[in-house]
C-alpha cells in the first residue's frame, strides 16, 4: 500500500489533486464528462465545477428519462473518478477512461432496471440506444 507523500493528482501527475482538478479538470475527468454529455446529444461546455452544477441545479429537474441519467450518470462518474484513484493509490490497478465509463454506464443500467420507459418517444428511443438500456 502506498503513502500519500504529496498532493498531486494520482490519475493526471502534473497538477494538484483539488475537487476541482479530480472531478472536473483532469484530462480522465473531462474526458468522462465530455463522453456523458456526447453519449445523451449534448456538447459539454462549462467553464468551471460550480458552472457545471449551477446549470445542472437550474436544468435537471422533473423526471425525464434524459433528466435522470443525467443525475444518475453524474453521480456515478463522480463515484467512479474516486473508486478508480483509490484504487491506483492504494491497489497499485489502474483502468482506462473507456473501462471506467462503461462502469458509469453499468451504473446508470442497474438504477434504470425495471423502470417504465415510454418508448413512443424519439429522444427516449435514441438515450435507450446510446445507453444500451434494454
Amino acid at each position: 500500500m502506498e503513502t500519500v507523500n504529496d498532493n498531486h493528482c494520482i490519475l493526471y501527475a502534473a497538477a494538484m489533486e483539488t475537487r476541482n482538478h479530480l472531478f472536473f479538470e483532469c484530462p480522465v475527468a473531462s474526458s468522462l464528462w465530455s463522453a456523458l454529455f456526447s453519449i445523451n446529444g449534448l456538447r459539454f461546455r462549462h467553464p468551471s465545477w460550480v458552472a457545471l452544477f449551477s446549470w445542472a441545479a437550474a436544468l435537471w429537474k422533473g423526471k425525464s428519462l434524459l433528466t435522470s441519467i443525467m443525475k444518475v450518470s453524474s453521480n456515478a462518474l463522480i463515484y467512479t473518478i474516486w473508486k478508480e484513484r483509490n484504487k491506483r493509490l492504494f491497489q497499485g490497478h489502474s483502468s482506462t477512461v473507456e473501462e471506467m465509463f462503461n462502469a458509469i454506464k453499468e451504473i446508470v443500467g442497474i438504477h434504470l432496471r425495471g423502470r417504465t420507459i415510454s418508448r413512443l418517444d424519439y429522444v427516449n428511443i435514441t438515450i435507450c440506444n446510446q445507453w444500451s438500456i434494454v
